[in-house]
């Protein structure tokens, strides 16, 4: 038999005893958990609105007929966390909670303004795509949830943190994220960034004359990790790189009080 077809024949047993294992082989205990949990939040009788927490019948949610002031703080219980399916599912809504149920945050909504602002800055625009939800006003500015398509694994999506936050605007535009190993290696021969940081890069999109004050900001950031900024104008744009946590939501809470003192 001719060589070539026997190799066609031997990679057609091994795709189809591939494709068998893929179908047939054991779920494994985390699967397992995932499912039943899955199924067990399908049976309740109610619903949780995402923007307030509170529970609605199916009837309430597709009349739509609902008042919602009411559930303005309310949060979701350790009994219903413990239903999600998932540890990230969890780790999101726990850092929601904090949000639905602290006075200092009121729901709110982008102006066409506010949405033209977002679709010109680098923190978003560098994504392939975006969205976002769970947004919520401050005295000093505004915190959602971006969700940003990361290409590394498919076209996985995860909602990462991001908080807005007016400032004495520097008449320019900047974009800095956390230097790689590589990176800082490389500034030790040629550093010709406009603005000098040892834990950050920094793109100049448009020089500004205000670099003092751009400086006194980028300091708050020096010990952090897992953050990008951006500064432009009188805007402060401060995004996490990972799924959204209640400890990523403490933490650049401070920055942010800190930051609005200066």
């Amino acid at each position: 038999m001719n060589p070539f077809v026997i190799f066609i024949f031997i990679i057609c047993g091994i795709s189809v005893l591939f494709c068998l294992y893929i179908m047939f082989k054991p779920r494994t205990k985390e699967e397992k958990e995932y499912d039943r949990k899955l199924k067990a939040s399908l049976k309740d009788e109610y619903i949780i609105d995402p923007e307030t927490g509170a529970k609605l019948t199916l009837e309430q949610a597709e009349s739509g007929h609902w008042i919602a002031h009411d559930n303005e703080f309310n949060t979701i219980t350790e009994a219903e966390l413990d239903k999600l399916p998932s540890e990230g599912a969890k780790q999101a809504e726990l850092a929601l909670n904090y949000l639905r149920e602290s006075k200092n945050y009121r729901k709110t909504k982008f102006s066409e303004e506010q949405l033209n602002i977002l679709e010109e800055i680098k923190t978003l625009s560098n994504h392939d795509d975006w969205s976002y939800s769970y947004l919520y006003k401050f005295d000093d500015g505004i915190v959602f949830l971006p969700s940003v398509e990361l290409n590394l694994a498919g076209h996985y999506r995860e909602s990462h943190l991001m908080f807005w936050v007016k400032i004495d605007s520097i008449n320019g535009h900047y974009y800095f994220t956390e230097k790689s190993s590589l990176e800082k290696i490389f500034d030790l021969i040629r550093n010709d960034d406009e603005i000098k940081s040892d834990h950050y890069e920094c793109f100049t999109l448009k020089k500004s004359f205000n670099i003092i004050q751009i400086n006194r900001i980028l300091e708050m950031f020096e010990k952090e990790k897992g953050l990008e900024v951006e500064i432009e104008n009188d805007n402060l744009f401060i995004k996490t790189l990972k799924l959204v946590s209640l400890e990523d939501i403490i933490r650049v809470e401070l920055i942010v009080n800190k930051i609005i003192k200066l």
